[in-house]
């Protein structure tokens, strides 16, 4: 699939922002997700953010990690993409699976304060602690949509 490139569509009110993330996956095939500590939104999400003017999204989801997790990473390919609203806004968000290639990761940047690797069990179990984006990546696994491949342990 083409990389796409960024589109913010602004039509009565309603935006359009495109965004791209990683799943980062360990041996033990759990996911890492990063916690959002802020007065307004606590949640555990995956590294990931809005593309930037001219930058595609597979490089908005490297530099997000690197600037979230200080890390840099591989990407291995695209797992699927989502549309989703928020506040009156639509969001297309596109997920990658990449590994890590250098660093470990730990939240760099201000309103995180944890990182942790957790099983699709685990994920399932914490719902409503997610993300709108991390639940719409939980539903879509749970219907088999995504180009997944775990390791093995």
């Amino acid at each position: 699939m083409k990389d796409q490139k960024p589109q913010v569509i602004s039509t009565e009110g309603n935006k359009v922002v495109e965004l791209a993330g990683c799943v980062i996956v360990d041996k033990e095939g759990r996911i890492l997700l990063l916690h959002r500590n802020r007065p307004n939104r606590v949640q555990w999400e995956l590294p990931g953010g809005k593309l930037e003017p001219g930058e595609s999204a597979q490089e908005t989801a490297i530099r997000e990690v690197k600037e979230e997790l200080g890390v840099d990473v591989d990407i291995l390919g695209q797992l699927g993409a989502d549309e989703f609203e928020n506040k009156g806004n639509t969001l297309k968000y596109i997920w990658y699976r990449a590994n890590i290639k250098k660093g470990d990761p730990k939240p760099v940047e201000d309103g995180f304060d944890q990182v942790k690797y957790f099983s699709w069990k685990q994920i399932k179990e914490m719902e409503d602690e997610l993300s709108l984006n991390m639940k719409n990546l939980l539903r879509a696994y749970e219907d088999k949509k995504l180009k997944l491949e775990l390791p093995q342990p």
